[in-house]
């Protein structure tokens, strides 16, 4: 007999574009998180455009967490894609701060 805490609900045929786009705004905003932070970091946008970039983080942890719910992930799934999101908005600062680092260090 299949432990009933193992089952998950089956998704909604009607549920399978709203994932499809969800999963693919998750992408489509990282990008964006990802380039407008990277251009502010080398001085190609002003430093105002960096609550943009963080905006656009809000839309991909958002969409993850519509896609999440549509595909009725378990406890754990759920924690994995906090954490992966977490790391996802603190990554290019530590690339940036370990840059600024190596630079400071070999400084002409």
């Amino acid at each position: 007999m299949v432990d009933p805490s193992l089952v998950r609900p089956e998704i909604a045929i009607n549920d399978f574009l709203p994932i499809f786009i969800s999963s693919a705004l998750v992408m489509v905003f990282g990008g964006f998180y990802v380039g407008i932070y990277t251009a502010v970091k080398v001085q190609m946008l002003k430093k105002w455009a960096m609550p943009l970039a963080y905006l656009f983080w809000l839309l991909t942890a958002y969409c993850l967490y519509v896609m999440g719910s549509l595909i009725h992930v378990g406890e754990f799934t759920a924690k994995a894609l906090v954490v992966a999101m977490v790391g996802y908005l603190l990554l290019p600062h530590a690339v940036y701060y370990m840059q600024h680092q190596v630079h400071e260090e070999n400084e002409h």
